[in-house]
């Protein structure tokens, strides 16, 4: 083997430990007075540290119930169960349930810019009249603690070292949560309004345009009903049917007797055609020119026009209807955010810990006491190993002339 070559030696992993324990032990009064002086300043630092307050409020999300006022209007056309239950609930707005919108809206520059407004005085103690907007807040954020469920649970939680502060922000917060949730109702509500007044134009034009086709049909086959001229067509050809059967019956009892070129044949049988005519006229005019090989068309027709317009009738006045009911909703919006316990002031403080302040300062003191003890043992092997000692020197007069390991 090289001389020059230094042996490697195999290191037990003991012997980390046993050098750390050598080091503690050597300088244990150090290590002793590290932890004490640590824990006198975490004890001295937490005396110091003001209490901070915590006060919570909860509220939840209440589903939207259609209102009492939300009534659908009843109409003779042919319609469903169905039809009829899904277009009542027709229009029926819903306030969007997500507890994150809330949650945001919390959190959003424009509400804490108000509540910070509104405790100016009281936030003395926790922001200074030196800090500028964003980090006024900033601090307010840190401050204010907002959690939710899928159920619709918020709650507001407020940290500040003043308790009625603390309630008074959180009590505030749902405030103006509880005056945005109705101004997001009444702007809906006007909206779905402005929608339904353009859906009611439309509505009105479709009816006078339906309106004026029927009016139409009345200028050109004159005054129709067709159930009641129907009914009067077919009474008057029974009639007339069952006079020219007796006459039938008059004329055979008269042959008996007469022969055709007799004057009561003769007017018999014109009495017979004049029936026939008369039947044939009124088969030609059952309305106005309509015969009765086209009033079944007619009829449809004529039918589907009065239902499609008694249909525009119902769906104009549901349409003026529910217009009338947003806006009149719209002037006194209740929201959807119920708050269930409002903040209370509260009577203890909530922080700081102890466990945590004092667990805090003996680690840092504990993890010091350590790194004192290495060091000092490290420049005992560096003054009393040569080798070490002149490498060291070498080290310090690079950076000055003048400094120097003391090796006594």
């Amino acid at each position: 083997m090289n001389q020059n070559q230094r042996e490697i030696r195999k290191v037990a992993w003991q012997e980390p430990f046993l050098d750390l324990l050598d080091a503690i032990l050597s300088n244990k009064w150090k290590f002793i007075t590290v932890i004490v002086v640590g824990m006198l300043i975490g004890i001295v630092r937490l005396a110091q540290m003001p209490y901070r307050y915590e006060a919570s409020a909860v509220a939840v999300l209440l589903p939207r119930e259609k209102a009492v006022v939300d009534a659908a209007i009843d109409t003779s056309s042919v319609e469903s169960t169905d039809d009829r239950a899904g277009r009542s609930n027709a229009g029926n707005l819903m306030l969007p349930p997500n507890p994150n919108l809330y949650s945001t809206i919390i959190m959003s520059r424009a509400v804490l810019t108000e509540i910070a407004n509104k405790h100016k005085t009281q936030l003395s103690g926790n922001i200074s009249e030196e800090d500028r907007s964003e980090e006024v807040i900033n601090a307010l954020r840190s401050m204010i603690k907002v959690s939710t469920t899928e159920e619709g649970i918020i709650k507001i939680s407020v940290i500040s070292n003043k308790p009625q502060l603390s309630a008074s922000i959180a009590n505030t917060m749902f405030e103006e949560c509880e005056r945005v949730s109705r101004s997001i109702e009444q702007k809906l509500l006007i909206s779905q309004a402005k929608h339904l007044d353009k859906a009611y134009l439309l509505a009105r034009e479709r009816l006078e345009e339906t309106e004026q086709r029927i009016g139409q049909l009345g200028e050109n086959y004159g005054l129709i009903d067709t159930d009641l001229q129907a009914s009067n067509q077919l009474r008057a050809l029974r009639e007339l049917q069952a006079e020219r059967d007796k006459l039938d019956t008059d004329i055979q009892e008269l042959l008996l007797s007469y022969t055709e070129e007799s004057q009561e044949v003769k007017a018999a049988r014109a009495r017979h055609a004049a029936i026939e005519r008369q039947m044939d006229s009124s088969k030609q005019s059952v309305i106005g020119g309509v015969s009765t090989d086209g009033f079944g068309h007619f009829n449809i027709s004529y039918t589907r026009l009065q239902q499609e317009a008694r249909f525009q009738r119902d769906m104009l006045a549901t349409i003026a209807t529910k217009a009338d009911i947003y806006r009149i909703r719209a002037e006194q919006p209740i929201g959807n955010l119920a708050i269930i316990r409002q903040a209370a002031i509260p009577s203890r403080p909530s922080g700081p810990s102890k466990k945590i302040e004092l667990g805090i300062s003996t680690g840092l003191s504990l993890i010091l006491a350590v790194g004192l003890c290495l060091l000092s043992q490290q420049l005992r092997q560096l003054k009393t190993t040569p080798e070490l000692a002149e490498r060291t020197n070498s080290i310090l007069q690079q950076l000055h002339p003048k400094l120097q390991l003391n090796n006594h």
